[in-house]
């Protein structure tokens, strides 16, 4: 008998429902996915299910003992909700063990990016379901809502009963629906100490302005779990958000794959900053060729853009070989640091060490330029995230999965050696490559992969 099937303690009492992100150890993080995210799905779920009791703990952005998520779901909840990353991944996997046996008649269900990567990973027990297609809050709504009714099929949501088979695609909501950060979700001083761990010297709130890519770069999760379609808040209640939302925060983290994708919505954003009379300090993601249109980043520097992050990955030192990455125009990169310069807009660029291809001149070669034009560089270990599906789950159980952070993964074919690559990536701006011969060690090193 499946005792998830009935619990006569609960026939008489409200729904409940858990929201965990749970603790793990951690290189570091990146806080703004906490709120776009996490506290974003858990508004969604409390408004859109009424009568339903949503308890959430964000154990994850402060490291909380394992006594916090036991203590929650000791109360037994019906449904018990896993967000994760795959650096979470052996967390979240403790985590669900736990809750089995804590409370053995609920329901385990998990989303986030690493079930896209690797979803054979959560096709087991002690998982019930995960959410496969379809924007997660929508799947996860529509679950709670069946799983009251008694029904267990949900468009979206694989389940254990169904042989881990989603019945059809996931519901997609309408852009005006998407939910806003419920900033009581995550304690601000928790926030705070997370972010000053990391060295950010601002306190950033972020929220989806706008979901899809259709770039299709091999280590993205955007394609796979937003689609490839741009989707877009209407621009007045973006305003109309950022207006009245900041709080004790510092600026806005615009939450967008490709910020300046939409032209013509960049106008309007703008001319509704505007017409309302606003300056509010905000930071965007977008592409180089975006940042090359002059007169759209005046516009929008003239309402708060403060600073724009773009995808460089790597430059190729040796110009007679083959780009090693294809999307960025070296030629134009002078022009682009220009324009954001007489526009008072800080320039970032992401850049990846360890990619398919890449040398330690490559990596020194675009470390060098770009700092040479003025731009910060935020650079990240090159995680082959891909991979994730076709190693099977024992493999995976074994292999240290906190290391593919988006962050810290090592590989030392990039050439540097071990020490040089943290230096690099924990303080780029003072990053100084030792001489050749002490990278001996690199030849000694095992890729984590």
């Amino acid at each position: 008998m499946d005792m998830r099937k009935h619990h006569p303690s609960k026939s008489k009492r409200r729904f409940r429902v858990a929201v965990i992100s749970p603790s793990t150890d951690r290189y570091d993080a990146t806080l703004h996915y906490y709120q776009a995210d996490f506290s974003g799905t858990v508004r969604h779920l409390r408004e859109t299910s009424p009568g339903v009791q949503v308890e959430a703990l964000a154990a994850g952005i402060c490291a909380a003992p394992r006594r916090i998520v036991a203590e929650a779901i000791l109360k037994e909840p019906d449904v018990a909700i896993l967000w994760c990353r795959v650096w979470e991944a052996s967390a979240v996997l403790r985590t669900a063990a736990e809750i089995r046996r804590l409370s053995p008649c609920t329901r385990i269900l998990v989303w986030g990016d690493a079930v896209h990567w690797m979803p054979h990973f959560f096709q087991r027990e002690p998982f019930d379901g995960l959410v496969a297609s379809g924007d997660p809050e929508a799947v996860l709504s529509d679950a709670l809502a069946a799983f009251q009714s008694g029904r267990l099929v949900v468009p979206g949501l694989a389940m254990r009963e169904s042989g881990w088979r989603a019945p059809c695609s996931g519901r997609f909501l309408n852009p005006s629906k998407w939910p806003f950060p419920d900033l009581g979700v995550i304690d601000f001083a928790d926030y705070r100490q997370a972010r000053e761990f990391r060295g950010k010297p601002t306190d950033d709130l972020s929220f989806y302005v706008s979901r899809g890519c259709a770039m299709g770069c091999e280590w993205c999760s955007a394609p796979l779990k937003e689609g490839k379609r741009d989707r877009r808040r209407p621009v007045e209640q973006t305003v109309d958000y950022m207006r009245n939302g900041l709080g004790q925060f510092s600026l806005y983290q615009m939450h967008s794959p490709m910020f300046m994708q939409d032209r013509h919505w960049c106008e309007e954003f703008a001319g509704e900053m505007r017409r309302q009379g606003l300056y509010i300090p905000f930071k965007i993601v977008t592409l180089q060729r975006h940042l090359e249109d002059e007169a759209l980043v005046a516009d929008l520097a003239s309402v708060g853009l403060q600073s724009a992050g773009f995808g460089i990955e790597t430059l190729t030192a040796d110009k007679s070989r083959c780009r090693i990455a294809g999307k960025v125009n070296e030629e134009r990169l002078a022009s682009v640091s220009s324009i954001l310069k007489q526009n008072e807009v800080q320039g970032k660029a992401y850049i990846q060490i360890g990619l398919p291809g890449q040398r330690r001149e490559d990596v020194l070669y675009t470390v060098d330029k770009l700092r040479s034009l003025g731009f910060a560089l935020r650079p990240t270990g090159a995680t082959p995230f891909q991979r994730l599906r076709g190693i099977p789950v024992e493999e995976l159980d074994r292999m240290d999965l906190t290391q593919w952070d988006r962050k810290s993964y090592f590989d030392p074919a990039c050439g540097l050696s071990y020490a040089e690559f943290h230096r690099l990536i924990i303080h780029p701006e003072r990053f100084q490559p030792e001489a050749e011969s002490s990278t001996v060690e690199q030849e000694e090193m095992t890729c984590v992969a």
